[in-house]
């Protein structure tokens, strides 16, 4: 059972990965907020004298990126904040100083809350089911979907079966959250990032009960032998 919220704690932050990702896509002329390939490759072609006047905002939002990933090892060794609270606490910040930006804001620099969350978001849920899967981006899931069904295709193990089933999963509901986006933004502009609570709520609320599984636990099963004792009056 637990092994099953563990899962879709995952895939609910799967679903926040693709929205956030749409949302920058959309909004932001196809700049993709959860990753730092495509910046990488800019500063390196600027280095080499690619004319670029973002040269220097697309330096910070690497320092963005970079601090927040820094942030994940900093937080765990000297103090005793929970990293899967704080990261759903610093999506719902994002979403929330998103859905407030100017539309005529530097595309990049309105990436930059999105850029801190994704870092955050990235190393703070890993995976799921013994899966090392990311939540914000889906090219290595894609590797391990594909690879993991045809394997089992040639040989029929059921493992591979199960792991091209998890990674199935989590392309699914990236991708279910990323249509989320596209309509949220379709029918509300900027503001719509705002949806975005809705799964940073649901992600709050699994992770509460994944952290308070014991004491969960014994309240479902007070609760059940209370159902049954109250069908065996009725019964009576």
């Amino acid at each position: 059972m637990k092994s099953n919220l563990q899962r879709w704690i995952h895939l609910n932050m799967a679903v926040i990965g693709g929205f956030l990702g749409g949302f920058a896509i959309l909004n932001h002329h196809d700049l993709f907020g959860s990753a730092q390939t495509s910046n990488l490759i800019s500063i390196a072609m600027d280095t080499a004298g690619h004319p670029d006047s973002d040269w220097l905002i697309r330096i910070i939002g690497l320092a963005v990126y970079a601090a927040a990933l820094s942030l994940t090892v900093i937080l765990p060794k000297y103090t005793r904040l929970p990293m899967k609270p704080f990261s759903l606490g610093v999506d719902a910040a994002a979403v929330l100083i998103t859905g407030l930006l100017p539309s005529d804001l530097n595309d990049f620099i309105a990436l930059y809350p999105l850029f801190f969350a994704m870092a955050i978001q990235w190393c703070s849920f890993s995976g799921a089911d013994g899966y090392t899967a990311s939540s914000i981006f889906s090219t290595n899931n894609l590797r391990q979907f594909i690879t993991s069904l045809t394997e089992y295709l040639c040989s029929k193990d059921p493992k591979a079966l199960h792991k091209g089933e998890f990674f199935g999963k989590v392309l699914a509901f990236f991708h279910i959250g990323v249509v989320i986006s596209y309509l949220s933004c379709r029918q509300f502009g900027l503001i719509g990032a705002w949806i975005c609570f809705l799964p940073i709520l649901t992600g709050s609320f699994l992770v509460w009960a994944e952290s308070n599984w014991v004491a969960l636990k014994h309240f479902l099963g007070h609760l059940y032998i209370a159902y049954r004792r109250t069908g065996m009056v009725s019964e009576s």
